[in-house]
């Protein structure tokens, strides 16, 4: 079962299979830090594995490449740094982020679509 704990807010998460970190979060009702929402542009997202790294599945080429252009502004290694909006897992992880805690109610940055058909 996939598990993902998110230090230092000691949050848990479960992602399904196929769901990305910043999908498993989202669907908690959480707030994550995004400026793209999940579009690999903008790196707000990305966060440092500390344990658990096996239990993740590679980056694919398209987060390959943004985390370049993050290494290369960062004028360094950006080792166990990966992108919670590509991130899957398969197992238990430990991965570092801060700003990640509970939706506040109202607020407009992370308000979902309705789909009311009834209209």
């Amino acid at each position: 079962m996939a598990r993902v704990r998110v230090e230092p807010g000691g949050i848990e998460l479960s992602p399904r299979a196929g769901e990305t970190v910043f999908q498993a979060a989202l669907r908690a009702g959480l707030t994550w830090p995004t400026i793209c929402y999940g579009q690999a542009r903008c790196t707000a997202c990305a966060l440092r594995v500390t344990d658990g790294h096996l239990a993740t599945d590679p980056p694919g080429p398209e987060e390959q490449g943004v985390l370049r252009q993050l290494a290369q502004r960062r004028r360094g290694s950006v080792r166990d740094i990966r992108l919670a909006c590509r991130l899957t897992v398969t197992g238990e992880v430990t991965v570092e982020k801060k700003g990640v805690k509970p939706t506040d109610e109202g607020s407009p940055e992370v308000q979902q679509p309705v789909n009311d058909s009834s209209r």
